[in-house]
């Protein structure tokens, strides 16, 4: 399957998205003394990560396909 210069573009902007979300819920988590919230924003951080190393392996296996 072929992704297009549009579908290509769009996994980009959410990858640099999630990655927006990561530094800016990590970041929270060190400004906050409350350890409920620390652990709150920790745990959205870990989802964010989570979802971009989702993309990520998504587009590196879209590339190697176009490899071949």
């Amino acid at each position: 399957m072929q992704l297009t210069e549009t579908e290509l573009f769009c996994v980009g902007e959410q990858l640099r998205s999630e990655a927006l979300a990561i530094a800016k819920n990590f970041a929270s988590a060190r400004e906050t003394n409350d350890p409920k919230l620390q652990q709150m924003y920790t745990r959205i951080a870990d989802r964010h990560r989570n979802h971009y190393e989702i993309l990520m392996r998504q587009a590196q296996n879209f590339a190697q396909q176009r490899q071949f």
